[in-house]
């Protein structure tokens, strides 16, 4: 990867540049050799811990951490410029400690971020197959491998022509000009590539789809309705028949099979995006179902308890493991609610709460992520054209069926929908009165 051994040359260079500038005339060669390296790994490996930060906490944008590595070489080269200038300072009490901040621990701290913001970013060929958990060192080997070799030829470099024939200042300055390109070409090429678009598209965009199992159901018409637009895509369901939906839709799809009503199967979900393509875009979590249809005096506390979680606690464990990589893509959340969560309905009270929880997370959490860019909203469609569904009317030719084509149009809408968020669209069947 061209960034990374972009910023591997820019470690190297200025590693050695600063060495080399602070043993120059000092006594103790070995032991100051010992302190100075230290400084500079110590300052790489906080940098790769402070960027690459837990799931709870809000990752850092790439191109803030590009110009952190830059801005931090920039001060490296006035310093190095003002500490020859400057006699004083290098016989300062504090001189040699923040000739050590300067010239190495600062700039391997911002190239350490930067990498480890560049490992969780890294893209993967379309074709790829998905990667499995025992895959991850050969897969990090893509950053690590490069930006290894890249500080090897900037040690070379510095050693036998920077140094020798150039003042610190301007090496330092060099290096902050390789990473000012290497970052100028990164970010270009991820927007270009993988982004959602101005007008809404969701081409090269990475989209989470859940409740994708039987291929009559709507979880797999979203999936369609996506793949036929350019997207990729994990799909998410608890029965083996995710594996074939995968399997139909070619090798921009991935499955998982979990449980969603776990934390474990909604970090598993969001793991795949993560291991696969370093990135999601968009979250639908289609997963739910009607299954209690009786008055509440008759539901017992048990399938209370399942129509909650089966509809309102997967959306939540999903969204909340997908926020720091949707953060990250300032992407969007689509949730299925149902009008039954807006109005009540006799002998569907336990659903009712249930979708009224999803409206309520929908409007929540589209006003607490609003500052990240995350955008939340969700569909409420009515009684959905599917197999199972007839069969459960007695008179199916007159029922308002609300076709899954139509719910999957509004999906997609709302996911690449600049600007829109907070909102619940209710999707009918607008030819029959009173439907929905």
């Amino acid at each position: 990867m061209a960034a990374a051994a972009a910023a591997g040359a820019a470690l190297g260079i200025t590693t050695l540049a600063g060495g080399a500038l602070l043993l120059y005339s000092g006594r103790g060669f070995l032991a100051s050799a010992g302190f100075l390296v230290a400084a500079a790994l110590a300052g790489l490996g906080a940098g790769v811990w402070a960027g690459t930060p837990a799931d709870r906490r809000a990752p850092h944008r790439m191109a803030g951490r590009w110009m952190l590595a830059i801005l931090a070489l920039v001060v490296a080269s006035f310093a190095a410029t003002a500490w020859l200038r400057i006699p004083a300072l290098q016989t300062a009490p504090l001189g040699a400690p923040l000739g050590m901040v300067l010239f190495l621990a600062e700039p391997a701290y911002a190239i350490g971020a930067l990498l480890a913001g560049l490992q969780r970013r890294r893209p993967s060929r379309p074709d790829a197959p998905p990667r499995r958990a025992a895959g991850r060192l050969q897969e990090g080997g893509s950053v690590v491998v490069p930006a290894l070799f890249g500080s090897a030829a900037g040690a070379v470099l510095a050693a036998s022509w920077l140094i020798p024939a150039l003042p610190p200042g301007p090496v330092f300055f060099g290096a902050a000009l390789l990473l000012s390109a290497a970052g100028t070409a990164q970010l270009a090429l991820a927007a270009g590539g993988t982004e959602e678009s101005m007008d809404g598209t969701v081409a090269g965009s990475v989209v989470l789809i859940t409740g994708v199992g039987k291929a009559g159901q709507v979880g797999y018409a979203l999936a369609e309705a996506f793949r036929e637009r350019g997207a990729r895509l994990v799909l998410v369901g608890r029965s083996e028949e995710v594996e074939a939906r995968a399997a139909e839709l070619g090798g921009e799809a991935v499955a998982v099979r979990a449980d969603l009503a776990t934390e474990a199967g909604a970090a598993a979900a969001v793991d795949a995006a993560r291991e696969r393509w370093g990135r999601l875009d968009t979250v639908v979590n289609a997963v739910g179902g009607l299954r209690v249809l009786k008055s509440l005096g008759d539901t017992t506390p048990e399938e209370w308890s399942a129509e909650i979680e089966r509809n309102a606690g997967t959306a939540f464990l999903v969204s909340r493991a997908a926020l720091p990589l949707l953060r990250e893509s300032r992407g969007s959340i689509v949730n299925f609610a149902s009008p039954a969560g807006e109005r009540a309905v006799a002998k569907l009270g336990a659903y009712s709460a249930a979708k009224a929880g999803v409206v309520a997370l929908t409007r929540a959490m589209a006003l607490e992520e609003r500052a990240a860019g995350v955008r939340v909203n969700a569909v409420a469609p009515g009684v959905v054209d599917t197999a199972e569904n007839r069969a459960a009317v007695e008179d199916a030719a007159s029922a308002a069926f609300v076709s899954r084509g139509a719910i999957a149009e509004v999906v997609l809408f709302l996911a690449g929908a600049r600007g829109v968020s907070g909102q619940v669209v209710h999707v009918t069947n607008a030819d029959v009165r009173g439907a929905g």
